[in-house]
């Protein structure tokens, strides 16, 4: 790679990297150091999405370090750490996905099924429900550390071509890419139908049935839940933007028998979109949630005045949210 092109895409690395790990170490900290944050399910998700993400840039950095600094895919690292690097990137990615599955599935219950959501989305429910999902992802994902090692000083897959290896990548491509999109489509869908199209709160407001304070507090209560669905999808949106492509090839090798060589300022890119995924998801945070955004101000400005403010609660959709506090949903 020459060093017209190497200079920007160690730009580029550097920049995701950054963003990406102080984007969710805030979000992380909004959340975790805040009691009443914790308390809302939603809330919950989003800081288990946002430890996924930091971990997976984290790993990731000892993969685009010697191509991106060195021109080289050789491992620089303790040979040790190939298949640990190898497996936990994996692990991080998948539980990233699954629990952006998991908070679809939580925000369809909250909004279309809400007589059923405080017994099916109570916290002990979505508790139990993120760590079997890290049972799963860390179980499912094992493969890449049994079967990755330095090869000819290259962090490879010594059983990249077998049949075995082809179908795991097969319904690994189902399992988090496929099924998840099919799923989070549908799912959406319907809620968006329920938010924008079928709403009762709407069709009470057009024929005037609600006096003006409760009107208000109705409005308020949809709206906040549409900003939430809208960062929700922007989040997923971005996911398969940014893993399409390497799908894309997958697909094109294992099911249509079609070998692709990309060039190597492609794979480059590849790995620098899949970065923006982890790295986006606080700044769409930011952009589509004002709670957050007070939070955020709050957190880095003026630590001292929340700790002494004083607190006003309320409640949307049977969720308690606190003043500045506030949940995201």
């Amino acid at each position: 790679m020459s060093v017209a092109v190497g200079i920007p895409y160690v730009c580029f690395f550097i920049i995701l990297s950054v963003v990406g790990i102080i984007g969710n170490v805030i979000v992380i900290y909004a959340i975790a150091g805040d009691r009443n944050m914790r308390k809302s399910v939603m809330n919950i998700l989003l800081l288990n999405l946002a430890v996924a993400d930091l971990a997976n840039l984290i790993f990731t950095i000892p993969e685009w370090i010697p191509p991106v600094f060195f021109g080289s895919t050789d491992w620089l690292f303790p040979s040790f750490l190939c298949p640990v690097c190898r497996y936990l990137e994996c692990v991080f990615l998948f539980a990233s996905i699954s629990t952006q599955m998991i908070v679809c599935i939580e925000r369809y219950i909250a909004i279309v099924l809400p007589m059923q959501a405080r017994q099916l989305c109570s916290r002990r429910n979505v508790l139990i429900t993120v760590l079997v999902d890290w049972i799963f992802v860390a179980c499912f994902a094992s493969p890449y550390a049994v079967w990755h090692s330095v090869k000819t000083t290259t962090c490879s897959n010594t059983v990249g071509k077998s049949t075995w290896w082809q179908g795991y990548k097969l319904t690994e491509f189902l399992a988090f890419y496929f099924v998840p999109c099919f799923i989070i489509t549908v799912v959406y869908t319907k809620v968006a139908k329920c938010l924008w199209c079928k709403d009762p709160t709407l069709q009470c407001e057009t024929r005037s049935c609600l006096d003006n304070k409760s009107s208000s507090r109705s409005s308020d209560a949809l709206r906040t839940r549409r900003n939430v669905v809208k960062m929700l999808i922007a989040c997923v949106a971005v996911y398969f933007v940014c893993y399409s492509p390497i799908q894309v090839i997958f697909l094109s090798k294992a099911v249509l028998n079609v070998t692709i060589h990309p060039p190597y300022d492609f794979i480059l890119l590849m790995n620098a979109l899949a970065m923006t995924c982890s790295a986006s998801n606080p700044l769409l945070y930011t952009l589509f949630s004002q709670k957050f955004r007070r939070r955020l101000r709050d957190v880095l400005y003026c630590p001292s005045d929340v700790e002494n403010e004083t607190k006003t609660y309320y409640s949307i959709n049977n969720t308690s949210i606190v003043g500045p506090r506030a949940s995201f949903n």
